[in-house]
């Protein structure tokens, strides 16, 4: 399995490349290998997936091996790994480039040996060929690269390998062209992407990770002010958060359903569900889905549900909002099980732009939908005080139709 179908082909090449070289393996072979699957004399197969539930979900396999971890969704690997479990000599091999700072790669990583993984790591001179050092002497490389001698200081004195195949020219070539420090680092010398930029401090959001034990004491007691926040997301994920508030201010979340490339019509009606079940009043929805917010409310006045359906415009609020995300999580007054997951690693993964004060467009859909959620209980942040009043009533939260629809017949 790979981070896409197209990377999972390309791992499988290299097995079927193997198979071809090696003419012993040919009579344990059950027929020629195919584009996706090679099956040996006794039908077992070896293949690549498509990086879907339905795929991951169906078979039982001894080995499992994940290219690029970080490219594929966090969810689908975990969904993924249960398929070896009946094999009585089952291997999970996960590689990967760190692109992402948080996720399932970065904690299995972590806590390996209590997982039981073994961890190998490489940099780009430990698959370098073999060069000469007086080539970090070289005066036009000293005299056109400012900083030629912190790659040397990066390389810790190897020379590469004659068993290298990466040469040391084009190597020195990425490191002149590199567009940051933290993008060379991470992508030629496999360290994990820096810290800075991100929006929630990461120890903030461990604090508000609810385990078993204190589960009990956040309870959805029913009567509890209740809000559903919404990040539309067309190509992408739909994030649905689920957000009540419980005791000394605290803001708990009870549920998150996330969508990617599901019909509006479908989450609209599980949004509808849900209202029903929580007696919610009040939807903050992102306002970029215009059609989307209209049949919602649409949807919810045709099921005489009183819950009214606010717009949230990123482009003018996202500041505050921002803010408020931010003093939620660091004052501790915002609560998520930890079942959410894929929430907690989103929320550790949001991060600014480089030399930007906007977050970067990905993995941001949970952040976001909590944002919105969160709008309906603004704090005091620095010289800044939102008041509930200010909230219901500004011009960028009005309601789909001016409330028209809210009228009851």
């Amino acid at each position: 399995m790979g981070g896409s179908f197209e990377q999972a082909k390309k791992v499988y090449g290299y097995f079927t490349d193997f198979v071809e070289d090696n003419p012993g393996m040919k009579p344990y072979l059950l027929k020629p290998p195919t584009l996706t699957e090679t099956l040996n004399e006794n039908k077992v197969p070896f293949k690549c997936v498509t990086a879907s539930p339905k795929q991951v979900r169906g078979p039982h396999v001894d080995n499992l091996m994940i290219d690029e971890t970080c490219e594929a969704d966090d969810q689908l690997v975990k969904d993924a790994m249960p398929m070896v479990n009946t094999s009585e000599n089952p291997l999970i091999i996960m590689t990967s480039t760190f692109h992402k700072i948080f996720g399932i790669f970065q904690e299995t990583w972590d806590k390996a040996p209590e997982l039981g993984y073994t961890r190998f790591s490489w940099d780009i001179f430990d698959i370098c060929k073999s060069f000469s050092p007086e080539i970090w002497n070289d005066p036009t490389f000293n005299r056109e690269i400012p900083d030629f001698q912190d790659l040397r200081e990066l390389s810790k004195g190897k020379l590469g390998s004659p068993h290298g195949w990466v040469p040391i020219l084009n190597i020195i070539q990425a490191w002149r062209e590199k567009p940051t420090l933290d993008w060379f680092l991470v992508e030629y010398m496999g360290t994990r992407p820096s810290a800075a930029g991100l929006i929630l401090r990461p120890e903030d959001v461990d604090a508000a990770e609810i385990d078993t034990i204190e589960k009990m004491r956040y309870n959805y007691i029913k009567g509890a002010e209740r809000v559903l926040g919404i990040d539309w997301g067309f190509s992408s994920m739909t994030s649905v958060v689920d957000i009540f508030k419980h005791s000394d201010d605290v803001k708990v979340l009870i549920n998150n359903k996330n969508y990617i490339q599901v019909r509006s019509e479908i989450i609209i009606d599980d949004v509808v569900d849900m209202v029903k079940k929580g007696g919610h009043k009040v939807i903050y929805a992102d306002s970029e889905a215009k059609f989307e917010n209209v049949a919602l409310q649409h949807a919810l006045t045709k099921n005489r549900l009183s819950c009214r359906v606010f717009e949230v415009n990123f482009g003018t609020e996202k500041k505050e909002m921002l803010g408020n995300l931010r003093a939620h999580f660091e004052r501790r007054k915002f609560k998520f099980p930890a079942k959410f997951i894929q929430a907690k690693w989103q929320y550790k993964r949001y991060r600014y732009a480089e030399g930007s004060d906007k977050p970067i467009k990905k993995d941001d859909h949970i952040p976001d939908a909590t944002m919105c959620a969160l709008k309906h209980w603004p704090m005091s942040i620095g010289p800044i005080h939102l008041t509930h009043q200010q909230v219901d009533r500004s011009s960028d939260n009005s309601t789909i139709t001016g409330g028209m629809m809210n009228k009851q017949f």
